[in-house]
């Protein structure tokens, strides 16, 4: 009874228009901020325009006369979720040959619109995408960031840098940049670089270690993370001799059947400080939904995405036997050691980071985040803390943003999530994000 009024007044109150208000506050929630400590119980965030000015208990954070108050009694306040791994321009279709041949003059109309709403409304209010068509993922960007789409903060790596061409996203390949020997690495990164690219991607394992090491050298010195989609653990190796730096990531980590990593690679990884982003939804989420096909019939999926296209995807599950799909096969077959890797490196103090690859086949933006964090702490052994923290505080720093986000506290954006839930008891409770809050505003 409790959960339900506080949710009744949060509707009731945030249907009152905030903006233009000059303070507002949150009152009576548990407030874990980010930082990793005990939460504040009876807690009190207040804000002033797009930013944070106080956090505390009732008791010691006194509220302003003239203050809109909030009540938050009975859910979880949180600072807003970060993803580090995501792409605007894909939906959970299964087949990606169809999507970019049916779909890519939706992009900026339907597609990329659809995905940073999706993301918004799950509680990510800062993503950072990894790889997409640099005539769209820039202008999406500069739409979102503007205030002109609805969205979470954007950040982008604009286009894969590999060593061949690829046609995973694109047939024109207008996603994929192809590096030619080192000092064209360097060319490609500064231009990237000038073109206001917020971290590079590379997505090749033939990349040789002396080009692998020019990108790195290059990203580093223009104050540019790297991540690095790589899965073999000769290619980690290369990476990590190649130079591959704090709070760079290597995606997908953990990968294929083998039950352990090497010494070396686990030392070089926590004495480096590379990140751990595992993806691990990005192949769960396609076994969970072949073997339980309902799932397509989310209403969440149905709200996000216009109607033809909700069909669509729905049809490339739901009209198609995928039992036989590689990727599902890898899923099963690789998940003992997968699962056996991320430990190792958990135990071994390795950073962890939270990435979901978010849009790729069966792996829809609603969803994807929450989910991830749940993987994370059955099958990494983490923490339901220490999955909050990476998914806030850790991935700020990652994103190089941990002054303006990332945690709650005073002079930080007031990017804030009220979970209807205790995600300390229970981490799903996570897919229960009710009031959205970015800069201040509530997204509806």
């Amino acid at each position: 009874m409790v959960r339900f009024f506080a949710r009744f007044l949060i509707l009731c109150l945030f249907s009152i228009p905030v903006i233009g208000q000059d303070i507002i506050a949150l009152k009576g929630g548990r407030i874990i901020d980010g930082h990793g400590g005990e939460p504040i119980v009876d807690g009190v965030i207040i804000m002033q325009d797009d930013r944070i000015i106080a956090v505390g208990s009732e008791g010691d954070t006194p509220i302003p006369d003239g203050t809109k108050v909030i009540d938050t009694n009975g859910m979880t306040v949180m600072p807003g979720l970060i993803d580090i791994h995501v792409h605007f321009d894909i939906l959970g279709h299964s087949d990606y040959g169809h999507w970019f041949g049916t779909y890519e003059d939706r992009m900026r109309t339907d597609i990329m619109p659809a995905a940073a709403k999706a993301m918004l409304m799950a509680g990510v209010t800062s993503a950072r995408d990894l790889g997409a068509d640099v005539s769209n993922i820039f202008w999406l960007k500069e739409q979102i960031n503007s205030g002109l789409l609805p969205g979470p903060r954007t950040f982008i790596a604009g286009p894969f840098l590999r060593k061949t061409a690829t046609a995973f996203v694109s047939d024109n390949y207008k996603d994929t940049w192809v590096v030619k020997n080192p000092g064209d690495a360097r060319e490609k990164v500064r231009q990237l670089a000038e073109m206001g690219a917020d971290v590079i991607k590379t997505q090749d394992e033939n990349l040789s270690e002396a080009e692998l090491a020019a990108i790195y050298d290059e990203s580093h010195k223009l104050g540019l993370r790297v991540a690095s989609h790589i899965y073999a653990a000769d290619a980690i190796r290369t990476a990590l001799k190649a130079g591959i730096g704090a709070y760079d990531t290597i995606e997908h980590i953990g990968e294929f059947e083998a039950m352990t990593y090497d010494d070396n690679i686990v030392h070089m990884i926590v004495d480096q400080k590379v990140a751990m982003a595992a993806t691990i939804i990005a192949r769960d989420g396609l076994r969970q939904i072949i073997e339980n096909p309902e799932l397509t019939d989310d209403p969440r999926w149905v709200r996000d995405l216009p109607t033809d296209i909700y069909a669509d995807v729905r049809k490339s599950y739901r009209a198609t036997d995928l039992s036989k799909h590689p990727l599902y096969d890898k899923a099963n077959k690789d998940r003992a050691g997968r699962m056996s890797k991320l430990r190792q490196l958990k135990d071994a103090g390795a950073i962890f980071t939270v990435s979901t690859d978010s849009g790729t086949r069966a792996n829809p933006h609603h969803d994807a985040m929450w989910k991830e964090m749940v993987l994370l702490q059955v099958e990494a052994g983490m923490s339901n803390m220490e999955v909050i923290v990476a998914a806030t505080h850790t991935n700020s720093i990652v994103m190089q943003q941990q002054d303006t986000i990332g945690t709650l506290e005073a002079g930080k954006f007031a990017d804030i999530i009220i979970v209807d839930g205790d995600p300390l008891a229970n981490l799903a409770d996570m897919r229960r994000v009710k009031p959205v809050i970015k800069g201040g505003e509530l997204i509806r």
